[in-house]
């Protein structure tokens, strides 16, 4: 079975957000706990990480003819310990800006990535203190009439 545009597109996500290591020259090491639609608490030992969704997948109209256009909606979870500076998670939220916008064409699988229009700083006490952001992105993409 092939893989879809919009697979290709999660995967390269993902491997972009593990790219986020102090070593390649990012203020934190949140690549080394990166997760694709995980539902469960992350544990102690996999914080910092983040958690990424494709949550909404749009038509938009004007893509070339017998293509469709699609605005891929993504939103990514940075979790922190509730402890962490508010200047820290400024700097996490700077880390995945800055590795998102090293190619905001995904290596041709896109036409661009739109900006986030906000970023979203949380704090959430249950068992223990969570902190941490919410940024919302949109990958727009053609794929042929009828595919993904």
């Amino acid at each position: 079975m092939a893989t879809t545009k919009r697979q290709s597109i999660m995967a390269a996500v993902k491997t972009r957000l593990e790219s986020i290591t102090v070593a390649n020259g990012y203020d934190f090491n949140l690549g080394s706990h990166v997760y694709e639609w995980r539902t469960a608490t992350l544990n102690d030992n996999e914080i910092p990480g983040i958690v990424f969704r494709d949550v909404q997948n749009v038509k938009i109209e004007g893509g070339p003819i017998a293509y469709f256009r699609w605005g891929l909606n993504i939103e990514i979870d940075i979790i922190t310990q509730g402890g962490t500076s508010i200047t820290d998670i400024r700097k996490m939220i700077g880390d995945v800006y800055k590795a998102i916008g090293t190619d905001h064409r995904w290596s041709g699988l896109a036409i661009l990535t739109e900006q986030p229009n906000m970023d979203e700083i949380q704090s959430e006490q249950q068992e223990k203190k969570i902190a941490g952001a919410v940024i919302r992105l949109q990958i727009i993409y053609d794929t042929l009439v009828w595919e993904t």
